[in-house]
């Protein structure tokens, strides 16, 4: 149940937050970074600024039905899932053991350009329009990192573009930002249950890769980098009150950013939080075991969230709301709340690019949540 006054608190939190980050830090200006903030994320960067494609992108993707991905893909693995909107018609499946070795695919279909890319280092997933400024295009690996993020960078221009915050920040386009669209973070045995018809990248990526060898070990399996000790490389943030690894889910809209902490979104099954001018809602999804976010606005007007027994409701109206972000009995019924595409990553990375995130789902002295 949401707390009213646990809600009031965060509010003034986010407030003061984003009057210290306007008034107090140089680090964002409104068409992307200022100057400051990129000579600061130079400080922190390492690698070849010369090397290009390694890993390689895929850029022929091929898929396959979920019968035949299940002869190759363990239960437990990692895979990222690109629903389409309402979650119905076929979700695409995307394997970790797949994007791993390459962390860049792109695919055009019927004249549509986007790209799914994914860091390591920084367990981070983000699906990209792939329009940089004017130009259709696709992107490529580039042999540096920022605070531990992978650079990618676009082959229209040859911009620089850190994976985790898609803003370039060198290059004909620097200042511009990538839109994205969202990903589901789940299990294989969970998604292809979930959606039998979907389709699946294949393995026949046009390199000869040997799949299922991670050099950074396993999701599935404790003690390997995905949730033990910090970052290999140099951060230009460092914030020790949550475990490096911890797994975020992280939103930015101009100065203001958030990061949602996902275990405890599951713990709750909801998490109704004001950020910058309107609220938004995370959703925990059972059957996936995963978490979306949507805009909490409807009907033209903001929304907050709480769970009565098994059902989500909006405290407003007392409507009733699933798991994909409908409205399914009372006076909202039909109405759908709008996706928003956070950011599914580690917390030491999203702290390293945003030093002024507010966070949701951390205890304070108290014992509260803010």
């Amino acid at each position: 149940m949401i707390n009213t006054h646990y809600m009031s608190l965060f509010r003034l939190a986010l407030m003061l937050g984003l009057l210290v980050q306007v008034c107090g830090s140089p680090a964002w200006a409104q068409d992307g970074l200022s100057e400051s903030a990129i000579g600061e994320l130079a400080r922190v960067t390492v690698g070849d600024d010369q090397l290009r494609d390694k890993p390689p992108a895929v850029d022929r993707p091929e898929f396959i039905p979920v019968t035949d991905a299940a002869l190759f893909l363990d239960p437990n693995e990692v895979v990222f899932v690109e629903e389409s909107p309402g979650g119905g018609g076929e979700a695409i499946i995307y394997p970790q053991s797949i994007l791993v070795m390459h962390e860049v695919l792109n695919i055009s279909e019927q004249g549509r350009r986007r790209c799914v890319t994914y860091s390591p280092l920084t367990g981070s997933v983000a699906g990209y329009l792939a329009k940089a400024g004017p130009h259709s295009t696709t992107f490529g690996t580039m042999g540096l990192l920022i605070n531990s993020n992978r650079v990618v960078y676009d082959r229209a221009t040859m911009s620089w573009w850190p994976q985790l915050l898609g803003i370039a920040i060198k290059g004909p386009l620097k200042g511009q930002r990538l839109e994205r669209f969202p990903l589901l973070w789940t299990r294989w045995k969970l998604a292809s249950k979930k959606y039998p018809q979907a389709q699946v990248l294949s393995r026949r990526t046009g390199h000869r890769v040997r799949y299922g060898k991670d050099r950074y070990g396993s999701y599935a399996k404790a003690g390997t980098y995905y949730d033990t000790g910090g970052s290999y490389y140099p951060l230009s943030h460092v914030d020790t009150s949550l475990h490096p690894k911890e797994r975020i889910l992280g939103l930015a809209e101009g100065e203001v950013s958030l990061a949602l902490i996902e275990a405890e979104i599951k713990r709750q099954g909801v998490a109704s939080v004001e950020f910058g001018l309107s609220p938004v809602v995370a959703i925990y999804d059972q059957s996936l075991d995963a978490v979306r976010v949507f805009s909490a606005v409807a009907d033209g007007r903001n929304l907050h969230f709480e769970t009565a027994g098994s059902a989500i409701v909006d405290i407003e109206t007392r409507s009733h709301w699933n798991v994909m972000g409908q409205s399914t009995e009372g006076r909202l019924r039909g109405m759908t709340l709008e996706r928003v595409a956070a950011m599914d990553c580690m917390w030491f990375a999203w702290k390293a690019f945003y030093p002024y995130t507010n966070v949701w789902g951390r205890q304070g002295n108290d014992g509260t949540l803010f």
